[in-house]
């Protein structure tokens, strides 16, 4: 089973792979533990985060020590925003197996939420190391994450730049080097970086709604206003649509 790459926070979810112990308690036989763990993964993957939660403590009492279930508690926690609960079961996966990179990636992820930014850059260190490619193209983009909380704009959009480098049509990349051109006041750039974020996602509502606001920003209303009516029709009931439906209001068809 795959991991799915994160993101964003919040909204993101993250499909952890799940191993069959050999440990399995005297009430449960391997396969039903084996099928605890796959179930606790499928509802992190669908992003219903507590439950995926319950599931991952359940199997863990037969399991305590595989790593991956360790990691996708900790990601079901950060999920919630229980940043430091995540930390501790991040730190059991990475005591358990140094050398995965893709739990250093979540541990530097929940660093960084913490503002313990240091440690989160060591994480990545360690794991831009790592033989994927997948995990090296996510450091890249957390890294430009961090560097956005941190206020460092220049230093986000080098970051994502180097995603992009990686991999052309990560959408994550894109629209994170996006933000950071954005908070730079470089409209223009961000536009293009929004526009192909939305060709590679044209449903996406962040995507559209980014590209409607810098172009309103730019003074081209009519085709602003396209991308945030489309924001409105893809997330009627959500906050980018409510963003969207007060940016029209306040900017009139001429």
């Amino acid at each position: 089973m795959s991991k799915a790459r994160s993101v964003t926070l919040l909204v993101c979810t993250l499909l952890v792979a799940s191993r069959c112990s050999s440990g399995a308690s005297k009430t449960r036989t391997s396969a039903e533990v084996l099928l605890n763990e796959r179930m606790a993964a499928v509802l992190l993957r669908e992003g219903r985060a507590q439950e995926a939660e319950v599931a991952y403590r359940d199997v863990i009492r037969s399991d305590p020590k595989n790593p991956d279930l360790r990691d996708g508690l900790g990601v079901a926690l950060l999920i919630q925003g229980r940043v430091r609960d995540a930390l501790d079961e991040f730190d059991r996966a990475v005591k358990l197996d140094p050398g995965k990179g893709l739990y250093r990636i979540h541990r530097g992820m929940a660093r960084s939420q913490a503002g313990r930014y240091g440690e989160a850059e060591e994480d990545f260190r360690v794991a831009d190391g790592s033989s994927s490619v997948e995990d090296r193209l996510d450091v890249a983009i957390n890294r430009g994450r961090m560097r956005q909380r941190m206020g460092d704009y220049a230093g986000a959009e080098v970051e994502f730049t180097t995603a992009i480098a990686r991999e052309p049509k990560s959408f994550d990349a894109l629209l994170g080097r996006g933000v950071a051109r954005e908070s730079r006041r470089e409209f223009a750039a961000a536009a293009e970086d929004y526009l192909e974020a939305v060709r590679l996602q044209p449903k996406n509502p962040e995507a559209n709604l980014r590209l409607g606001l810098v172009l309103l920003t730019m003074k081209k209303t009519a085709l602003g206003r396209r991308y945030l009516e489309r924001t409105v029709e893809l997330d009627p009931s959500g906050e980018a649509g409510a963003k969207a439906r007060l940016l029209l209001e306040s900017n009139p068809a001429s």
